[in-house]
């Protein structure tokens, strides 16, 4: 069964335009060459403006094994540790997990 993984990062908005790109065109490919990674999606939330805009990424994994053994091992820590290195002082990371329990599809007439 897949798995949901959720980053969310605050950005300060000085630093928005060079953390965007680096976030969308490196770090998430980065991060979905690693097994069991099966696609990315990421959201920037509206918020109002001068605060520190706020970006959802959903990454979908083939299991929670796959998710378990990323946390584990030693590309976590890389990326992690880049991220921190590029951008530690501009943005603040939270990280959550979700595990679908059912899908419901629309009726078709």
């Amino acid at each position: 069964m897949s798995i949901i993984y959720v980053i969310k990062v605050e950005v300060d908005p000085a630093d928005e335009p060079v953390w965007t790109e680096w976030y969308v065109q490196q770090h998430v490919p980065d991060v979905l060459a690693q097994p069991g990674f099966i696609r990315a999606q990421t959201f920037k939330v509206d918020s109002p403006p001068g605060e520190w805009s706020q970006y959802l990424t959903l990454y979908e994994l083939d299991s929670r094994e796959s998710l378990n053994a990323y946390l584990d091992g030693d590309a976590v820590v890389e990326l992690r540790a880049d991220h921190y290195e590029r951008f530690g002082g501009c943005t603040r990371l939270s990280r959550m997990f979700l595990t679908p329990i059912a899908t419901t599809e629309r009726a078709t007439d």
